[in-house]
Order: structure tokens, then C-alpha cells, then sequence
């Protein structure tokens, strides 16, 4: 089956052009979304997912009307292989995973990503290294800020000197009760 998808990203864009073009290839159902391509939560594009089935082949009028980004093609060409579904772009004939020049293509797409995925790694780790030859802490800091500490120990003064009930005290001193008791339990626990 011939599985189209098609996407335009305000409601003021005309679809339809899009749709008819993929009709005219054949296409046995057709999903649309009006929605930014950045965006992950595109319901049709999740419903055509699920949909899909072994031998299927998804057709769309351009790759930019599918994919956000190299990643998000990688990543959905992989769902389709697994699904066992082939891929095609009617603007783009070289992405068509039903040709051996489309999947090497893919292929290549993919090999790059993971080369990028791999130096991002590398330089993480250089970093990190050279981070702790520095002495550099790394990692969350440890315990309370002094900022909280300081409006823990204004809204404790309110409590113990003033008689002002432990709620309000929080409130004028502008710390949670729940950031009181932690930032007292932290002291208790260095003494």
C-alpha cells in the first residue's frame, strides 16, 4: 500500500496541492498535519506510524514535509526498516529506499550522523578531562546555595525570636517550607 503524508505549517498554507500531487502517484491513504516542522507532537504523522505496515511504502511530496532535522531522519528511516516500510520522496527522487542508489544514500545520511554523534562524544570527553586536570568541579553543586541559606536562617530568626508560626515565617523570609526543613536537615546533618 501507498501511504502519503503531507504537511504545511499554518493553517493558512494551501495542503491541498500537496494532497493531490500524492493522489495522483496512487496514494492508497493520506495523512496530513498543520503543524510547525519542528514540532514532534504531529498527530497524523503518529497516526500514519502506527498505521503502517510491512511492504508499505510512504510517499511525500518533499523530504522538509517529513523530517525536522538529518537526526529525525535517521530516525524515522529506521522506524520504517523495522517496520519492514520504504520511503519516498516525489521532489527527491535519489530518497527512495526501494532502489539499492536510495538506501545507499540513506546509508551515507546515516554514517554521517553517527560520525557527528561520535565527535560530539569525543569532545565531551576531552573536555571533561581537561575540566578536572583544571580542578573544576563538575557536577551539581553540593547542599544548599547561600542565597537559601540566608532565607532559611531570616525565617528560623522570625520563628524562634519573633513567635511568628513557621508558615509565615517562610512566607516574609520567601522560602518554602519543604526548602526550610531540607536546608535545616542539611545543617543538622554537618553537626
Amino acid at each position: 500500500m501507498i501511504v502519503g503524508y503531507a504537511r504545511v505549517s499554518t493553517p493558512d498554507q494551501n495542503i491541498e496541492s500537496q494532497v493531490d500531487l500524492l493522489k495522483q502517484e496512487g496514494c492508497d491513504k493520506i495523512y496530513t498535519d498543520i503543524a510547525s516542522g519542528v514540532r514532534e507532537d504531529r498527530e497524523g504523522l503518529k497516526e500514519m506510524i502506527e498505521y503502517l505496515r510491512k511492504g508499505d511504502t510512504v510517499l511525500t511530496y518533499k523530504n522538509d514535509r517529513i523530517f525536522r532535522s538529518l537526526k529525525n531522519m535517521i530516525e524515522l528511516i529506521d522506524t520504517f526498516n523495522e517496520k519492514g516500510v520504504h520511503f519516498k520522496s516525489l521532489s527527491e527522487p535519489e530518497f527512495d529506499t526501494t532502489s539499492a542508489n536510495g538506501k545507499f544514500l540513506l546509508q551515507i545520511f546515516a554514517a554521517v550522523a553517527e560520525f557527528e554523534r561520535n565527535l560530539i562524544s569525543e569532545r565531551t570527553k576531552v573536555g571533561l578531562v581537561n575540566a578536572r586536570k583544571r580542578k573544576k568541579l563538575l557536577g551539581r553543586p553540593k547542599g544548599p546555595k547561600k542565597e537559601t541559606i540566608e532565607k532559611y536562617q531570616y525565617a528560623k530568626h522570625l520563628y524562634d525570636n519573633m513567635n511568628i508560626p513557621i508558615y509565615q515565617a517562610c512566607k516574609r523570609a520567601g522560602v518554602s517550607k519543604a526548602t526550610f526543613y531540607r536546608v535545616e536537615k542539611s545543617i543538622v546533618k554537618k553537626d
